[in-house]
């Protein structure tokens, strides 16, 4: 009877150990070489992962750290970035991050965790207060970066799909066009059901992607108990940026047709809403700035004016799979008019167009033209004047001093 006592006691402390623990799943597009070390790890460590999968390493110094540590934050930091990124340049820089507090059931939210790539739990979890610290001061330092190159725009659209996605939970947040950031707590009484069914939908898409997906980072962390004893900085120290330092400024606000503010200063709340000026003349070229992609046809022939007649509003590309958005945009067309005087058939002239409603003309190519022509002549010209100086510069021969002499001596 006691020893069964004994093992019922046991197995309550160890249920309960168990459940005062926060769960990090990570998912990352490449699969990671590295070999997965001991899956608990301290608050300090983990923040040296979380500063590592957003790109913010710069702020969070690990002069001290260990070969053990070093090992973990590469198993568990994600895709590294090559020498000069030259192969990362069509990747989108896109990072979702999920922190949900007081998560009393795990499973609830995750049913499959096979589907990302790592897990790792945080032992001794931080209060609500302490982790809603860190991710504000995660926030401000990646507001302070600068822009990050995407031609492809390809993080931008991954903003959009994810907000589209998780926006049916709660809103969320998206910070300096890259780092998307869903915060919820008991507070928010979400419906996990509908939540786990998101993140599924989430990694599945990323997954789908491949190579091009992008990186997803889920913290879980448990019911903060008021008796426990906790440290003064459970993260540890790290660096922000000063105000001095930070990359934004303050901007004038943007021309909107509606009254009411957006939600989030990145990202408009509703797309259709862009910051655009619309004429009623609609020949007329549009004024603003314009989106690249819309949600319908009738929408990119209304707020680009058929392409400001310039070219065609076309299906750019398909929803990708649990997204129903289809990207519209115009394209482009080249004018060809037949000018008299040149000849039997008249002279071909071709008038190239770009920009997002095909309203700017395309003036390369008579650009580069001029440009080059008159970097050729200036050479010519600074050519022309350095040879005549150095003939001048020149001795003259000696023929033409001998017929000359000096007054005779008597």
């Amino acid at each position: 009877m006691k020893l069964s006592r004994s093992f019922i006691v046991s197995s309550l402390l160890c249920a309960a150990s168990a459940s005062n623990v926060g769960h990090v799943y990570v998912y990352d597009p490449t699969a990671n070489v590295s070999p997965q070390p001991p899956s608990a790890v301290s608050p300090g460590l983990a923040r040296w992962i979380f500063a590592q999968r957003l790109g913010l390493s710069r702020f969070h110094s690990i002069k001290n750290a260990d070969a053990d540590t070093i090992q973990i934050i590469n198993a568990y930091g994600g895709r590294q970035q090559k020498l000069f990124g030259a192969e990362d340049r069509g990747r989108t820089k896109a990072h979702v991050l999920v922190w949900v507090e007081d998560v009393e059931d795990v499973t609830a939210l995750i049913e499959d965790d096979s589907a990302y790539s790592a897990a790792f739990t945080v032992s001794n979890p931080p209060s609500t207060t302490e982790n809603d610290r860190l991710i504000q001061d995660l926030i401000l330092q990646a507001d302070s970066l600068p822009k990050k190159a995407d031609p492809k725009l390809t993080t931008f659209t991954t903003g959009i799909e994810t907000e589209a996605l998780l926006k049916a939970v709660k809103d969320i947040e998206i910070h300096n066009d890259y780092l998307s950031i869903f915060r919820a707590s008991k507070a928010d009484k979400l419906d996990f059901s509908a939540l786990s069914s998101r993140l599924a939908q989430l990694v599945a898409k990323s997954t789908a992607d491949k190579d091009q997906g992008f990186p997803i980072t889920v913290v879980l962390m448990p019911p903060s108990s008021a008796h426990s004893k906790r440290s003064a900085h459970p993260y540890g120290t790290y660096d922000l940026p000063s105000p001095m330092e930070a990359r934004y400024q303050p901007t004038e606000a943007l021309l909107s047709p509606s009254s009411q503010p957006s939600s989030s200063p990145n990202v408009p709340a509703d797309l259709e809403d862009f910051p655009t000026i619309l004429q009623n003349n609609k020949t007329s070229p549009v004024l603003g700035i314009l989106k690249v992609c819309f949600d319908t046809q009738a929408a990119c022939e209304r707020t680009t004016h058929n392409c400001s007649s310039h070219g065609k509003c076309k299906l750019l590309h398909q929803g990708r799979e649990g997204l129903s958005t289809k990207c519209y945009g115009c394209a482009c067309e080249p004018d060809v008019k037949i000018v008299e005087g040149g000849g039997m058939e008249g002279q071909r002239k071709v008038t190239y167009w770009g920009g997002p409603a095909c309203q700017k003309k395309d003036i390369s190519v008579p650009f580069f033209l001029f440009a080059s022509i008159g970097i050729l002549l200036a050479f010519l010209i600074s050519a022309s004047i350095g040879m005549m100086f150095s003939m001048g510069n020149e001795e003259l021969p000696s023929v033409i001093g001998a017929g000359v002499s000096g007054p005779v001596r008597k």
